[in-house]
């Protein structure tokens, strides 16, 4: 598995199938720090709406792990 940075996904918009440039992919079913990094940033947005959705993916995700 390469390590570091680097273009591992294509991410598109939904709206027009645009490619999206200068983005980056995150994994919380694979990757504990991107679980952390969503916690932080559910906890740093004025999005109370985004907030309280990362919030309930990454429960659903815990209960998953724990079976």
């Amino acid at each position: 598995m390469r390590k570091g940075l680097y273009n591992k996904y294509m991410v598109f918009k939904v709206e027009d199938s645009s490619e999206v440039d200068e983005c980056f992919v995150l994994r919380p079913d694979r990757d504990p720090a991107a679980r952390v990094a969503l916690m932080e940033y559910a906890e740093a947005t004025d999005d109370i709406e985004l907030a309280t959705d990362i919030t309930s993916w990454l429960t659903i995700i815990a209960k998953r792990e724990r079976g």
